[in-house]
């Protein structure tokens, strides 16, 4: 494990970053605030209720989280990295990354990864849904100690033609897997390759908050460390 770790510190070193400059950011769902690149800065994404990545149906899409995002070639894609923080306390409370594989021809049949915290059964844990046809969602414990509100630090990376997502902890030196996703790079999938994806971070709160006059209560998600790496 130790070998490993060293090894994935040492690749992740030698890396080759895109430059800042060469990534446009767009807003989706996040009206009248402008776009800024999160890389070299902390930002705070004020996020309303009713919001949610999520698809349980084909009938039930549902992409109405603010998401500030870039577009990279798919073939170009490494990783993707940053810490979360923000004030869990309603069920789903959530924010994090997001990998979409954008359908140009049907938006609601869009391909997509978000992982990040999300809270659930009273306490925040780390979430991870992959949506290919249908989302399917899975929960891991937060193992390490920590004051005030929980924070994360959340790694998408590509392994050929798989996408697995990770969270780094003893203060970076050691990565723990969440999820390996399948398809998300696999030109054999039915669906295809997508040429292009789009990449960043975002908040949810599917859940309003309870006590009269909080219904339309936001939660502020805090973001830090985004990195982007492309090859």
């Amino acid at each position: 494990m130790l070998f490993t770790n060293i090894a994935w510190l040492l690749a992740g070193s030698a890396s080759a970053s895109a430059s800042t400059s060469s990534f446009k950011w767009h807003w989706l769902n996040n009206p009248g605030v402008e776009p800024v690149s999160p890389i070299g800065r902390s930002i705070t994404i004020q996020v309303p209720p009713d919001t949610d990545i999520w698809r349980p149906a084909l009938s039930k899409h549902n992409f109405t989280a603010p998401y500030l995002y870039t577009t990279v070639p798919a073939a170009h894609f490494q990783s993707v990295q940053v810490t979360v923080t923000g004030p869990w306390k309603t069920l789903y409370d959530q924010g994090g990354l997001v990998v979409t594989f954008p359908n140009r021809h049907n938006p609601n049949a869009t391909r997509f990864i978000k992982a990040g915290i999300e809270f659930n059964d009273g306490t925040p844990a780390l979430g991870v849904v992959a949506t290919d046809i249908l989302s399917d969602w899975s929960l891991s414990p937060i193992t390490e100690k920590q004051t005030g509100n929980a924070k994360a630090t959340i790694l998408v990376e590509r392994d050929g033609t798989d996408a697995w997502v990770y969270v780094v902890e003893g203060q970076g030196k050691t990565r723990r897997a969440l999820r390996q996703v399948t398809w998300a790079f696999n030109e054999d999938d039915g669906q295809g390759l997508a040429k292009e994806i789009e990449v960043g971070i975002y908040g949810a709160k599917p859940t309003e908050e309870s006590g009269e006059g909080h219904a339309r209560d936001k939660i502020a998600v805090s973001f830090s460390g985004f990195s982007l790496k492309t090859v």
